[in-house]
């Protein structure tokens, strides 16, 4: 099997902190990153999740009326069901109606 070599620019703190992490577990820069090759083309997709840092969550500062991360079980069940009344009994308007009312407004041609 032919190699090639990549390069990939990285912190030189975080890197460290890494090598140190990956050498407690009895592997190296590079045999992760191979690893983690081989999981892309098994799973087809990033074989982890993304996860954003907690403390940049904008969604924070929305009010727990239009946030659901916010909400018990029983409050986002109680919204939804609200809103699916509403629509049964005619009291909503269709999405694209919506969007493109806002489009309009915002001056956005797509």
């Amino acid at each position: 099997m032919a190699t090639t070599t990549i390069q990939v620019r990285m912190d030189a703190a975080l890197k460290q902190q890494v090598e140190q992490k990956l050498k407690s577990m009895g592997l190296n820069m590079s045999t992760t990153v191979n690893m983690l090759a081989h999981q892309i083309i098994r799973q087809n997709r990033i074989p982890f999740d993304i996860i954003a840092d907690e403390t940049d969550n904008k969604l924070d500062n929305l009010p727990k009326s239009v946030n659901a991360d916010k909400m018990t079980d029983d409050e986002l069940r109680g919204h939804l069901l609200t809103g699916y009344q509403e629509a049964l009994d005619g009291k909503s308007r269709p999405a694209a109606e919506v969007f493109a009312e806002m489009k309009a407004k915002c001056n956005i041609e797509k």
